[in-house]
């Protein structure tokens, strides 16, 4: 079985030049984690994680104030600080996905290494649609 045969079609994406206050405002709305940025043509640039820019903000806040204890407040400055920034700056190093002709065997094998709940599943290069762990779950059931 193919991915694109499983996959969902629907894919939450954010454009490459939007602002990180709106895909944390997205992020929030979907209830998502993290969402594929993608470019005017849909082709995939890259993935912004919550978990990854919160580490980033903690490692630039590290930066300026040494390894003392953190607060809320040093956090919050930050993250108004890059508030308007696009979003293609903060972009996860690994840019992972699932191409469509990928099998249901790839896809388990990709999520054992990956801690991504959700993945980018491409067409040549363009984001056609994701697959997400429960949804391979599903999928396992379903053919017993």
């Amino acid at each position: 079985m193919f991915i694109e045969e499983i996959m969902i079609p629907e894919a939450p994406t954010v454009n490459d030049f939007d602002t990180v206050g709106d895909t944390i405002q997205f992020l929030n709305r979907r209830k998502l984690t993290g969402v594929s940025v993608v470019d005017l043509e849909q082709n995939l640039v890259g993935y912004f994680s919550g978990s990854d820019f919160f580490n980033y903000l903690e490692n630039e806040i590290k930066k300026e104030v040494g390894n003392t204890s953190l607060s809320f407040y040093e956090f919050r400055r930050k993250i108004k600080e890059l508030f308007d920034k696009e979003v293609s700056e903060f972009l996860s190093e690994k840019n992972e996905f699932l191409e469509v002709n990928e099998t249901e065997e790839d896809a388990l094998h990709f999520f054992l290494k990956s801690d991504l709940e959700l993945v980018p599943v491409v067409r040549i290069g363009k984001v056609v649609g994701v697959l997400s762990k429960t949804k391979l779950l599903q999928v396992m059931l379903e053919n017993k």
